[in-house]
C-alpha cells in the first residue's frame, strides 16, 4: 500500500487525538493479525514509553523487549528495570568488543561504509567504492548522495577504524534471535519523521507490515516530537528523567554518530553525570588508539587537517 508524500504530511498535521486514534487501529490491526504473538520494543526512550503506554490501553499483559547493547545510559537502565513485565536481552559481544573488532561509531553508518569501501578495496566492493569516490553508478549515472565528502577522506589513512555495525550487532541481532526463538513480531516507536530513509518506509509500506516473514508494525509514523511530549503531559506518563537533564536523544550512550555536528558535545554531559564511566568509555581502543583521541580527530575542522570541505 503505497502513500503519496501528500498523504503524509496531511496525516502528519492531524490532531493529537486523530493520531491516537490511528495508532490504536494500527495496533489493533496488527495484534490481530499475528493473532496476539507481537511485542513491543522498548528502549526506554520517549516515544517506545508512549508505543508501550498505547500498546496497554489495549492490550495490559502485552509483553515488551529491551536490547540492552551494554551501551545505554544509567538512567535508561533503570528506568526499564523498573517496568513490568520487560524481557531484557543482551547482544553476544560488548560495545566494547565491537570497538575494539571492527572500530569506533563516529561521524555516520553512511561515511563509516564509504571509508571501509575505499580503504579496503577488492574485486567484490569495486563499483561501490567507485560510486562513494566520484558519485556516478556502474552505468554512468550521476548519485550524488552516495559520493563520500572529500573532508572525510583523511580517515582511510587513519590507524583506527570507523564503522557502521554496532547497531547490526547490538540491536538486531539479539532481537532477531529473540524472535526465533519465540515465535513473536516486533512493534516499534519509529517516526517518519525521523529521517529519510524512514520516510521513504512508511510511503511504500505504511504503519503495518503485514507480511508472514517480515512483519512489523509502526504505530508511531506519523507523530513528531511534539506529540510524544503533548501525550506524556497529558496522560501523565512516567518517563526516563534523563530528558531532564540535557539529553534529547537517548541512543547509545558512547555513539558517536553526529557528535561533530553538536555544539555542545554529548560526551561532555555524559562526563559532568558520570565521570567513572565517561573515564572508561574514553579508553576504550581500536588499533591501539583511544576512544579520545579518535574523538578529538574527527572533530578537527576540515581546514585544520588540510582538507577540502
Amino acid at each position: 500500500m503505497k502513500i503519496t508524500t501528500e498523504e503524509l504530511h496531511e496525516r502528519q498535521k492531524w490532531t493529537l487525538e486523530q493520531k491516537i486514534d490511528h495508532s490504536l487501529g494500527t495496533l489493533e490491526q496488527f495484534y490481530n493479525y499475528t493473532d496476539g504473538k507481537c511485542v513491543v520494543m522498548f528502549s526506554g526512550g520517549k516515544d517506545s514509553t508512549v508505543l508501550l503506554h498505547l500498546a496497554r490501553r489495549m492490550y495490559p499483559n502485552i509483553k515488551a523487549v529491551f536490547v540492552n547493547t551494554t551501551n545505554e545510559f544509567s538512567e535508561i537502565l533503570k528506568f526499564v528495570r523498573q517496568t513490568d513485565n520487560v524481557d531484557e536481552i543482551r547482544p553476544k559481544m560488548t560495545f566494547s568488543q565491537t570497538v575494539e573488532k571492527y572500530g569506533f561509531p563516529l561521524i555516520s553508518k553512511k561515511v563509516a561504509k564509504a571509508i571501509q569501501y575505499i580503504k579496503y578495496p577488492s574485486p567484490k566492493n569495486d563499483k561501490v567504492r567507485n560510486l562513494v569516490l566520484t558519485g556516478y553508478n556502474s552505468k554512468g549515472q550521476k548519485c550524488e548522495s552516495y559520493k563520500l565528502a572529500k573532508k572525510w577522506y583523511f580517515l582511510k589513512d587513519e590507524v583506527f577504524e570507523i564503522t557502521h555495525k554496532c547497531c547490526e550487532i547490538l540491536k538486531h541481532k539479539p532481537f532477531a534471535e529473540y524472535q526465533k526463538q519465540n515465535n513473536v513480531y516486533p512493534i516499534t516507536g519509529i517516526m517518519a519523521d525521523n529521517s529519510q530513509q524512514r520516510k521513504g518506509n512508511y510511503l511504500q509500506y505504511g504503519c503495518n507490515i503485514l507480511n508472514s516473514k517480515k512483519a512489523v508494525s509502526r504505530p508511531l509514523s506519523i507523530w513528531n516530537d511534539d506529540d510524544v511530549w503533548n501525550y506524556i503531559k497529558r496522560y501523565n506518563v512516567p518517563y526516563c528523567d534523563v530528558y531532564d537533564k540535557g539529553e534529547n536523544n537517548t541512543g547509545c550512550a558512547y555513539c558517536g554518530f553526529g557528535c561533530h555536528l553538536e555544539k555542545e558535545s554529548r560526551f561532555e554531559r555524559l562526563k559532568e553525570r558520570e565521570p567513572k564511566r565517561y573515564g572508561q568509555m574514553i579508553k576504550l581502543t581500536n588499533n591501539g588508539i583511544t576512544y579520545e583521541t579518535a574523538i578529538q580527530t574527527v572533530l578537527k575542522k576540515p581546514n585544520e587537517r588540510g582538507q577540502k570541505k
